[in-house]
């Protein structure tokens, strides 16, 4: 029986390609490369029935921009079963996709965190030093024509203690660099890092994060089990004037109790790359003087684009020579 590595494989790709043009036309002189653009969801849909009636589909390969598509889910991936083995994304999460249907139509997910996990941790940096420093506030006092109206002295970089929320790949860079300001780190895992991992950082458990932290930085994935863990019950442990910085998504903060929680004092000012309901963000983070807001901007640099799509590509390079790609979210044939 020939090995996957043999066996000439369709690839169909879904949206623009602006990095490894030339590497999927080399690809192509072995395998077969079909693209369609990612216009809305339910063109992709019908593109794929399109294909599906002519071609047996391997292998999908979404370029950036399938948020924008989502949910990508059982009615896009069903025409393409039983053929369909390995589903390749960009970007780190995995909200958007059907992975559990997936899993139990034994395809592969694979995802691209390497390539995200630097811009997204500078960006998370970024917006805790403009949340402490009240950043946002000063800049739109000015742009009125004031001059430190309404300011007071905000937090020393020096005396503040960050909670990490998620000491993956993205929480280990945030660490590292808040630490370059003096900044102390603490952090929840659902289990404790190797202490050569946690790079001075003190594992805590999630309501002790609630408890001591100065500013939460979140950096998990969204999962039932996420969503909406901050809520009411989580914001009334916090101690009074916290900071929240969120660049995972925006689901895992409920922005209804968020809101109350900067009503009543206990969240100071909040600086958010994400949103519950993007791209509409709630009307009170949209006036408030104390909400540092970013249009889900965290990997848009020139550089995320390449490294995004290289590492896509290489997850189908991988499983086309092992039958696994590098960086696979699920495991459809563990027994």
């Amino acid at each position: 029986m020939p090995s996957v590595a043999q066996l000439s494989k369709t690839i169909l790709v879904v949206g623009e390609v602006q990095a490894i043009t030339e590497d999927l036309k080399r690809m192509s002189q072995r395998h077969t490369i079909k693209y369609i653009p990612n216009i809305s969801r339910q063109q992709i849909i019908k593109d794929i029935k399109r294909i599906a009636q002519d071609h047996r589909v391997d292998i999908l390969f979404f370029m950036d921009g399938s948020l924008k598509s989502k949910p990508i889910d059982e009615e896009v991936f069903a025409p393409l079963l039983p053929h369909l083995s390995l589903v390749s994304g960009i970007g780190c999460g995995f909200d958007h996709m059907a992975v559990e249907y997936l899993e139990r139509n034994k395809v592969f997910y694979s995802n691209t965190p390497k390539a995200v996990s630097f811009p997204t941790a500078t960006t998370a940096t970024m917006l805790i030093l403009q949340t402490l420093r009240a950043a946002s506030h000063a800049e739109i006092g000015i742009r009125r024509g004031g001059w430190r109206d309404g300011l007071t002295p905000t937090p020393d970089t020096r005396e503040v203690v960050v909670g990490i929320l998620g000491m993956g790949t993205i929480g280990k860079l945030v660490c590292q660099q808040v630490q370059a300001f003096g900044m102390q780190v603490i952090y929840h895992n659902r289990r404790p890092l190797p202490r050569e991992e946690e790079f001075g950082a003190q594992y805590v458990s999630f309501e002790q994060l609630l408890q001591y932290s100065d500013v939460i930085t979140i950096h998990c994935p969204l999962t039932p089990q996420s969503r909406h863990l901050f809520n009411d019950a989580t914001f009334s442990q916090m101690r009074k004037g916290m900071f929240i910085v969120n660049t995972s998504r925006g689901s895992v903060i409920d922005e209804e109790a968020l809101v109350r929680a900067m009503e009543d004092g206990t969240v100071s000012r909040v600086g958010l790359d994400v949103f519950e309901k993007e791209p509409f963000v709630h009307p009170y983070l949209m006036k408030s003087e104390r909400a540092t807001l970013l249009p889900h901007w965290g990997t848009s640099t020139t550089r995320t684009v390449v490294d995004a799509e290289k590492e896509g590509l290489a997850n189908i390079t991988a499983f086309l020579g092992t039958g696994t790609p590098n960086t696979p979210v699920n495991n459809p044939f563990n027994e």
